[in-house]
């Protein structure tokens, strides 16, 4: 497997290694970037594993790159989860509470005689 940061030999004549070289990892995305990202919307994304742990993503065909590290990206992910997951509980409490709530309104309008 290849990992960050990884380094191909770099051989002579004879066929023995002298040296290493930078090779990164590099992969381009299946889908552009679409529409919400303007002028790159036709675009595939670049990702790289660079040394020490970098994560690069730029945009296909150009210069412009961003970075950050593998930890700082799993950390995020994280807190997006645990975002998701509050949000499921919070929507399942609205929902409930609007049952009770419309349960209530009910009966209030069946104790005013009203049906």
């Amino acid at each position: 497997m290849r990992t960050f940061g990884h380094k191909k030999p770099v051989r002579d004549e004879a066929g023995e290694i002298v040296g290493s070289k930078d090779a990164p990892v590099r992969v381009r995305t299946v889908d552009t970037l679409g529409g919400a990202f303007g002028p790159d919307r036709d675009k595939r994304l670049v990702v790289s594993l660079e040394d020490r742990d970098q994560i690069v993503m730029r945009p296909e065909r150009t210069g412009r790159k961003l970075q950050a590290s593998a930890v700082d990206v799993y950390r995020w992910l994280i807190g997006c989860e645990a975002n998701r997951k509050v949000l499921e509980r919070a929507r399942a409490k609205k929902s409930k509470k609007a049952e009770r709530l419309a349960a209530q309104r009910e009966q209030r309008w069946v104790k005013r005689g009203c049906k």
